[in-house]
């Protein structure tokens, strides 16, 4: 990684780490609002346009996200770029993409 992207990079990765956490807290929020299943997804889907109020387009949306944000702390982490710091929101962004894998199946 290029000494003078580093920080543009690294920032776009915590972007798309901080789309993929809002992301969970609103479909968490909106869990505790309504108790069926299907309320609950007609509500999060509601959140967005039209375009997008497809589940497995917003999962594979936030898939691709999470794991660009996931390579990009990998490789910060291996150009010692913030590395501890890194090395957490790398794991970060993996669990919550296996979480959102995970909610595929």
């Amino acid at each position: 990684m290029k000494s003078k992207y580093k920080s543009i990079i690294y920032s776009i990765g915590v972007l798309l780490l901080a789309v993929g956490i809002l992301n969970k807290l609103c479909w968490l929020y909106v869990c505790t609002i309504y108790t069926e299943f299907e309320e609950c997804k007609v509500a999060y889907l509601s959140l967005f346009p039209k375009c997008l109020q497809n589940a497995f387009l917003l999962t594979v949306i936030e898939i691709s996200l999470l794991a660009v944000a996931t390579i990009i702390f990998s490789e910060s982490k291996k150009a010692a770029y913030l590395k501890k710091i890194s090395k957490i929101l790398m794991i970060i962004s993996l669990i919550l993409c296996g979480w959102s894998v995970f909610s595929l199946m």
